[in-house]
């Protein structure tokens, strides 16, 4: 019997609203009765959700659970769409189930041109009638939420991973783990912990597994994050690195130029259309 699928549960959306270019949240904290749901199509902004906290922005979806305090500044007009919605568990879990399982605060899309995609058909819809919209923006929130799970590898059966003489079960939750965690703070420490190895077998086994060390496998997708914000946003390095889980500007600054041989800012500038 396969194990629990994220993607088993499947947002019904209540209720949405279109934001364009919003320079500031009416209330700093508020407190909904549904689960609600911010996908952020330009700008960023600051939250906090319990004991989760970050930075959003494009490629990035933020999730607070109903009765939750959820905090947020606009740090660079932000476009976004606004979800109210309950979960479908399809596979019959039940509450308890979901709630270990279901996510909390910040987690990030990889395929960032398909997620374009759904935001510009998504578009055309806004200024329609509730009855007709809803329908519409339910079908499109459930595919961000199937993105987001295919993104950690969901759908890959074990008679499939069998084929591949290197697979390693143990490092493929792994690199699941660091995907889902990539663009907050992270350390790899935690990882090793949550799969019960340590750091030093962490690396062994994961770059047996992928020939990629983990922490090069976590530069690699906030790297890649972070060259998609530069191209396709007007937000500054600082912004940038908070949303990708660095420290902050000075550190990507570092890090890109290890690894891209080039700045930040002139990498912006050479790529910009």
């Amino acid at each position: 019997m396969h194990k629990p699928l994220l993607s088993g549960f499947l947002p019904q959306v209540n209720l949405s609203f279109y934001w364009e270019n919003k320079e500031r949240f009416l209330l700093y904290e508020d407190v909904y009765k549904m689960w609600v749901l911010f996908a952020v199509v330009s700008g960023s902004f600051y939250y906090e959700i319990g004991d989760e906290k970050g930075s959003a922005a494009f490629g990035d979806i933020v999730l607070c659970p109903p009765d939750t305090p959820f905090r947020r500044v606009v740090n660079a007009p932000l476009t976004f769409y606004y979800f109210e919605f309950i979960w479908a568990d399809t596979q019959q879990l039940g509450p308890q189930r979901g709630e270990e399982m279901l996510p909390t605060g910040k987690i990030s899309i990889l395929d960032t041109n398909r997620l374009a995609q759904n935001y510009t058909m998504m578009k055309k819809w806004r200024s329609w009638p509730l009855s007709v919209r809803i329908p519409q923006y339910n079908h499109f929130c459930q595919d961000l939420w199937l993105l987001y799970c295919d993104g950690l590898g969901e759908g890959n059966l074990p008679a499939e991973k069998a084929f591949d003489p290197h697979s390693d079960p143990l490092m493929q939750e792994a690199q699941r783990l660091i995907q889902q965690r990539a663009f907050a703070t992270l350390n790899l420490k935690e990882i090793a912990s949550a799969l019960d190895i340590t750091p030093v077998q962490l690396t062994k086994k994961f770059n047996a597994a992928f020939g990629v060390t983990p922490l090069r496998y976590l530069t690699s997708l906030r790297l890649n994050k972070a060259k998609t914000l530069l191209l396709e946003t007007k937000m500054t390095i600082e912004q940038i690195s908070e949303c990708c889980g660095y420290q902050n500007g000075f550190y990507l600054n570092r890090v890109f130029v290890k690894y891209e041989h080039t700045t930040p800012s002139l990498y912006r500038k050479t790529h910009r259309i």
